[in-house]
């Protein structure tokens, strides 16, 4: 408490009050006008009585909820001074006290607390006197009217009066637990400095914020014609506005200085004031320069008193007045339905009132350990914040529309069944569909939530399955039902075994569908398929019925690190690359199943010849090139030749690469040649057992012992670094003949009858010129190994001119079908054959995969599927040895004896149309690098090798030779 007799007031700390105070207010009796001042202020010590020439002591420190009192002697006023948030050093206070600051959560936790303290303020005073630091009226104040209106009708009163009335305040207060409708007045403390500060100026614009008041506070129904109902009062011909225009408040005292000192640094010399001085003394009287007319000292009079009498406690006793002569609402409403309540209490009672509406309504707020039975009361306590901040509830309700707006669109456009890239499109639509609505701080919260709500409707029965095909399309029926087979919707068009009938396959989705299934189901539709010879691959034969796919990380740890398996990189047309492939396929391979006769077995038991022994040697090299097996053969002298050459195979072997691709193919085929050497057939037997003493690795297929697993199979397709005892389940390769040689016409090329769905042009295939020169055994003639039907060989002597007929044929996934030139060229007709052309194809890695020339929007890849091979009229057999490299694997037929074309045929060798290595699947790609044509994959050079035909082959050809069925 601080007594300031000079400034005749006193001033304490609600609620201790001063002895010699308590005695002086218990004088008044019940004439005591209560007056709280609350609103913005700017100074350190949030100081809002200035205008009433009162402040706090110099010592004093502001806090949030802080009360201060004061009282001038011989006065009926008890001013109370509320420090809320709205002053500007006590909200700095708060901002130094946080951690972190939400501007929104802080914001409203900061209005809050303020209209707490109004909300007091309205019960406990009869006069509320707002203080602005601004110009001009904040409408803000009038959400703040708003949300006190809604507090004190919808919350305050259903427990205030019912507690009140437990105590001795209620019947002080009455039914409105208030003394009365406060009486609110607004001080300015700056006046707008464009403004004249004159006696008509300062009304006026005081006039005129009185109207703009007035029209805010009754649009928004904060004041009304019922005294009871009007959350504040306002009186009709009194003014309740009074604006500061001629004191300054709060000086700053640095300004000051700054302009004291420029005054002096700015100061004339002294010549010059003393010559004004010497004039001026010459006057009569002062002002004796200006006249003195009668207007002028009656606008100067009217102008100082005016000034004298323009003060704020002028302004506010006015209304004081009001209160103590007992019409404090007179002329305040329009309507008066009934008595206005109105209380003017004692200094002892109104502190009674006081203390017990502070407890309630501020005290027990912030007392954690308070307890109360009234549950209206408890959620007051509770949830006050939430009460007032109408941003949340505004912000949320603009997420709700928004968020039933992003519903509504993502239901709409949904289909019945979609698939995750749907539902991420549709869920991006709605979210912008919930941008148009939703705004504020709960937009995560309500796209979390329409993210949910949105999955949760994908989920209810209209979910795709989504398992990946093959090739990489998504599986387009429902996830919760229950469906035999996926189907992604995608069909693409492809040819049977035999290449004659084309049909509608779906998109595979597991590799028995791709490789096998489709072409057995088309070789039932086909004509031709149901009559073709084919040759059989060796399959998996379980023994138990609990058989299983062979798991090669757990159960064969160390099967890549074979070093008698190492796979040959492929790096373009490198021939070291193809002599590395090469001479994988010279070692010996194991026996997949027994086979203790096939080398005696007939056409008509298999439509492709088994090797006999002498497999492995010359006749087993590829025939990209001949030179040097020709002086390899002149050099053997043995009648034993293939004990001869199987150690020297690998030799010959090396130096065939000479001619590589990238060498004049032309020259090197029309001066190579292919030394066959022919054995003694009267002696089976020895030269069997000859090769087996000479070239133990290359045992004849009848001893080589029988190790194949029956309990495990190869889950994916056979490849270089795969193990001979594991075998596939089903076949991924044919291998079938399809007519004799004659069906096809070079002239013509392929027919459409014959192989439908060929581009024009492309329908051709290659001619392939080989020389062979046979070597008889010299104790026998050669007159008496040939027939009459090969008396025309001899007009050559010992030399076979061989032409063969070669096709790699793609197709893509529309159908089309054609014929490659050379790994980089599609055949465009019969004019790009030329004499070298199917060198192209035979030495050089050929893609697996090409740009389709069909047109379109988007560009088709065509993958190499089938090989044509028209046989010669030739005592020899072709052999096939295709090797794909595709990724780290490379795909072989996986056949212990490789298989034989026979003579003067039509074969068609049709690759996989999906490769899979040890389960893992390798998807085709997504388009062609030219760059780099065998990124995706290659079928690697040298695939040809040549053999004799065996005796009783031959003989069994020319006794009872075919019959194939005309197309």
């Amino acid at each position: 408490m601080q007594n300031m007799s000079s400034d005749n007031f006193y001033t304490w700390k609600y609620p201790d009050i001063p002895e010699n105070v308590e005695s002086m207010l218990a004088e008044l009796n019940n004439s005591l006008v209560v007056v709280g001042v609350i609103g913005r202020s700017r100074g350190s010590q949030a100081n809002k009585m200035s205008a009433f020439d009162m402040r706090p002591n110099k010592l004093h420190e502001p806090a949030d909820g802080q009360i201060l009192c004061y009282y001038k002697p011989g006065t009926n006023t008890l001013m109370l001074h509320f420090e809320t948030t709205y002053d500007e050093v006590v909200l700095s206070q708060q901002l130094l006290s946080q951690t972190s600051i939400d501007f929104d959560i802080f914001y409203y936790q900061m209005r809050s607390r303020f209209v707490r303290n109004l909300l007091l303020a309205l019960h406990v005073c009869h006069i509320v006197v707002y203080a602005e630091t601004a110009e001009i009226f904040d409408t803000t104040l009038v959400t703040i009217c708003q949300l006190l209106k809604y507090v004190r009708e919808q919350h305050v009163l259903e427990f205030l009066l019912q507690m009140l009335n437990e105590t001795s305040v209620g019947p002080m207060l009455g039914d409105q637990a208030r003394l009365c409708t406060p009486r609110v007045l607004f001080l300015f403390e700056n006046y707008p400095r464009d403004e004249e500060k004159t006696r008509d100026q300062i009304s006026g614009y005081e006039f005129k914020t009185e109207d703009q008041i007035y029209q805010l506070l009754r649009q928004y129904n904060i004041l009304t014609n019922n005294v009871n109902t009007s959350l504040v009062a306002l009186p009709n011909n009194k003014q309740f506005v009074y604006y500061n225009a001629h004191e300054e408040l709060h000086p700053d005292q640095l300004s000051h200085a700054i302009e004291a000192l420029n005054m002096t640094m700015n100061k004339p010399d002294a010549k010059e004031e003393e010559e004004d001085l010497e004039i001026i003394s010459l006057a009569p009287f002062e002002g004796f320069v200006k006249p003195f007319a009668a207007d002028f000292q009656t606008r100067d009079s009217k102008e100082h008193d005016y000034k004298k009498n323009h003060t704020a406690w002028n302004f506010l006793q006015r209304h004081v007045q009001d209160a103590l002569q007992g019409y404090f609402d007179e002329g305040s409403f329009k309507l008066l339905t009934q008595t206005p309540q109105y209380q003017l209490l004692s200094a002892r009672d109104w502190h009674i009132c006081m203390a017990e509406i502070h407890r309630l309504l501020i005290q027990n707020v912030h007392d954690a350990n308070y307890v109360t039975d009234n549950t209206i009361y408890q959620a007051y306590l509770r949830d006050f914040k939430e009460i007032l901040n109408y941003e949340e509830k505004f912000w949320g309700h603009l997420c709700e529309l928004g968020l039933k707006k992003g519903v509504s669109a993502y239901r709409l456009a949904a289909p019945a069944i979609y698939g995750s890239a749907t539902h991420n499109q549709l869920l991006a639509d709605a979210t912008l569909a919930f941008e148009e609505e939703g705004r504020g701080p709960y937009v995560k919260m309500a796209l979390a939530k329409l993210s949910d709500v949105c999955l949760k409707y994908w989920h209810d029965g209209r979910q795709q399955c989504e398992q990946l095909s093959l090739r990489g399309h998504p599986c387009t029926m429902p996830k919760d039902l229950a469906h035999d087979k996926h189907s992604s919707g995608i069909v693409h068009i492809s040819s049977c075994n035999c290449g004659r009938t084309q049909g509608r396959r779906e998109d595979p989705f597991t590799l028995r569908q791709a490789n096998y299934d489709y072409y057995e189901q088309m070789a039932v539709m086909c004509n031709l398929c149901v009559k073709v010879k084919k040759f059989q691959f060796p399959l998996f034969t379980p023994s138990i019925s609990d058989y299983r796919a062979a798991a090669f990380e757990a159960a064969f740890p160390l099967l890549l690190a074979n070093k008698n398996r190492i796979e040959p990189a492929v790096q373009g047309h490198s021939d070291l690359d193809a002599e590395a492939a090469d001479e994988l396929y010279s070692q010996p391979i194991k026996v997949a199943e027994p086979a203790p006769q096939k080398q005696h077995q007939t056409l008509g038991d298999c439509c492709s010849q088994p090797l006999s022994a002498t497999y492995g040697s010359d006749l087993n090299m590829s025939i990209a090139g001949f030179g040097d097996s020709l002086n390899e053969g002149e050099e053997a002298e043995s009648p034993e030749i293939s004990s001869q050459i199987c150690s020297s195979g690998q030799s010959s072997r090396n130096r065939s690469r000479s001619n590589s691709p990238s060498s004049d193919t032309s020259s090197a085929n029309t001066q190579s040649e292919l030394v066959l050497h022919l054995k003694e057939r009267s002696d089976q037997k020895t030269a069997t057992e000859a090769l087996s003493d000479s070239c133990p690795e290359s045992q004849p297929v009848a001893s080589m012992p029988e190790v194949v697993s029956t309990t495990e199979y190869l889950p994916g397709l056979v490849h270089m670094c795969s193990g001979c005892e594991l075998l596939p389940l089903f076949p991924s390769w044919s291998l079938a003949c399809v007519g004799p040689s004659s069906i096809y016409s070079h002239n013509t090329g392929l027919q459409e009858h014959f192989q439908s769905g060929f581009l024009s042009g492309a329908n051709f295939l290659l001619p392939w010129d080989v020389h062979v020169r046979l070597l008889q055994p010299h104790h026998k003639h050669p007159m008496q190994q040939m027939g009459k039907k090969n008396q025309r060989y001899r007009k050559q002597g010992d030399r076979l001119a061989l032409k063969i007929f070669v096709g790699l044929e793609y197709e893509c996934s529309r159908g089309h079908r054609f014929m490659m030139c050379s790994p980089d060229r599609v055949l465009r007709g019969a004019a790009d054959i030329e004499r070298d052309t199917c060198s192209k194809l035979i030495n050089n890695n050929m893609p697996l995969y090409f740009p389709c020339p069909c047109r379109g929007q988007v560009n088709f890849l065509a993958q190499l599927m089938r090989i044509h091979v028209v046989t010669p009229k030739a005592p020899v057999n072709i052999i096939v040895d295709p090797k794909v490299r595709v990724g780290k694997y490379t795909f072989t037929l996986g056949c212990t004896v490789l298989p034989r074309l026979s003579q003067s045929a039509y074969w068609i060798l049709r690759f996989p149309y999906v490769y899979q290595g040890d389960n893992v699947l390798i998807a085709p790609p997504a388009k062609f690098e030219p760059d780099d044509p065998f990124a995706s994959g290659c079928l690697l050079a040298g695939m040809f090798g040549i053999a004799e035909t065996d005796t009783a082959d031959a003989t069994l050809l020319a006794g009872a030779p075919l019959n194939f069925t005309r197309l």
